[in-house]
């Protein structure tokens, strides 16, 4: 499967690792565990709605005390008659610019829903953190014009509200590019401490021998991509690998993405399946290119869906070092 193979990671040029230093120092590491203390508890439509609405709440008043302009989007779960809400923020207005865009956007987004009975630190206060510092860095380093923040709601159900948001897309909406963040926070520099869905050798023969040469740890940060956002998985991977160290991060192609094999592996390798289980799914859907930033959850995490997914149980600093690197992606990316 040499398709399937990590992409080779290049050294940053001075320049870029300049811009990746500058921004990295500004990352608040407080602020992001602030975020995630702030959400510690079980949030969502059907087992939690009081939560789920302070939690909401909290974000969209995070996201406007920082000057980003939130609307919310209201959807219906199909089948049912819940009412789910994904906020969609636009960035702070320049002095002197006109507000509307010119050129591509990229949309980053996390959901901010948790699983009954887990306050969720990891999945996924830990991404909407991610993105909420996000909100308040880029603007700083002018970085923020043609990005888009999304929040979805109803992941843990079926990855509904991501769904909604990219059936509204209109083709002036439509981003160049997505960034999903999805449980990036859980490490562990333990041997043994990583485990691999069966089959996973077999489609990614390169990246297992990687993870078994590092004995196994959960120390690396997952990128999952398609060919279409192929450049994008391949500069987050050499900015993260310049902050965090060699190995740090691992870039996977999503094996449904190969034309002639992808039929044959959905059939008969069930580790596929597991490319599609967070709101990075709907945008591969409808075409649009998309990465997906993980820890790899529960491959990892022995907290997860779990209530002891906690704020203690997270790395801050790999968190911030997420920030920067996606922030300073966008740039090699083409988005100013």
């Amino acid at each position: 499967m040499v398709l399937t193979a990590q992409p080779r990671l290049r050294p940053l040029p001075p320049a870029t690792a300049e811009r990746l230093a500058k921004v990295r120092a500004g990352v608040d590491e407080g602020r992001l565990r602030q975020h995630v203390e702030r959400l510690d508890v079980p949030r969502g439509r059907y087992h939690a709605a009081p939560a789920m609405t302070r939690a909401e709440s909290y974000v969209a008043g995070e996201l406007e005390r920082v000057g980003w302009r939130v609307n919310r989007r209201e959807f219906t779960v199909p089948g049912d008659s819940v009412s789910g809400v994904n906020l969609l923020a636009d960035p702070p207005v320049e002095e002197g610019t006109d507000p509307r865009r010119s050129g591509p956007t990229v949309l980053i987004g996390a959901h901010l829903d948790t699983v009954p009975g887990s306050p969720g630190a990891d999945d996924n206060a830990s991404g909407v953190a991610c993105l909420l510092e996000l909100a308040r860095v880029l603007p700083e380093f002018g970085l923020a014009r043609h990005v888009r923040l999304a929040v979805f709601d109803e992941e843990e159900t079926g990855l509904h509200g991501s769904r909604a948001l990219a059936g509204e897309l209109s083709t002036a909406d439509r981003p160049a590019a997505v960034v999903v963040f999805e449980c990036i926070g859980f490490y562990s520099a333990l041997p043994g401490t990583q485990v691999l869905p069966p089959g996973a050798g077999l489609v990614y023969p390169a990246q297992r021998r990687r993870i078994r040469q590092r004995g196994w740890r959960g120390d690396w940060t997952l990128v999952a991509y398609r060919q279409s956002a192929g450049r994008l998985a391949r500069l987050f991977g050499e900015c993260l690998t310049h902050l965090a160290g060699p190995g740090t991060a691992l870039l996977a192609r999503d094996a449904l993405d190969l034309r002639l094999a992808g039929p044959l592996l959905r059939r008969y390798v069930p580790t596929t399946e597991h490319f599609a289980r967070s709101d990075h799914q709907p945008f591969w859907d409808i075409g649009v290119p998309a990465i997906q930033i993980t820890d790899t959850a529960d491959f990892r995490n022995p907290y997860y869906h779990q209530p002891s997914d906690t704020p203690e149980t997270l790395d801050y600093h790999r968190i911030a070092d997420i920030a920067a690197a996606t922030a300073v992606s966008l740039v090699g990316f083409g988005i100013r």
